[in-house]
């Protein structure tokens, strides 16, 4: 009888402990599902990088996080819009004329890649290269919205 009992309390606890480890797993990975779903609902800001000490590079920097941030700015007023035909006709041209420099900058960004890789010391030419590639990064990003804005201002006119 007392063997029986042993095994029975051995075989308790090892379900016990079987169901602890099954709780903390599918409680652990509940919440990182949850941590993905909060990730996703964010909006990457794509920050501007400080300055890199060569003339272009940060003309070309300047350039593009403007013209990112006055997108960004847009964004705003589009979600916030009821309905204005004053404004959707100003930002609507706003847009146009940021696709125009964002062309015309991604045109340069190749000589201005092909410059900041030539800089000496060679420290100072990775921290150029890092700059235009988030700049870089920005304009796509930018590129990339302006489409669906101008969508969203199409959808509001016919309101």
């Amino acid at each position: 009888m007392r063997k029986v009992t042993n095994s029975f309390i051995t075989v308790a606890k090892v379900l016990m402990l079987a169901l602890l480890i099954t709780g903390v797993s599918v409680d652990s990975f509940a919440q990182k599902k949850e941590k993905k779903k909060k990730k996703a609902k964010k909006e990457k800001v794509i920050e501007r990088p400080a300055a890199s000490g060569d003339r272009n590079t940060d003309a070309f920097v300047g350039a593009s996080f403007d013209i990112y941030n006055q997108n960004q700015e847009i964004s705003k007023k589009l979600s916030n819009l009821k309905g204005s035909a004053g404004d959707t006709k100003q930002i609507k041209a706003d847009l146009e004329t940021q696709m125009n420099e964002i062309i015309g900058l991604l045109g340069k960004a190749g000589d201005i890649m092909e410059g900041a890789k030539s800089i000496t010391p060679k420290s100072n030419s990775m921290k150029a290269v890092s700059a235009l590639n988030k700049a870089t990064k920005a304009l796509n990003a930018t590129r990339n919205a302006i489409p669906a804005q101008m969508e969203q201002i199409r959808s509001q006119k016919s309101k």
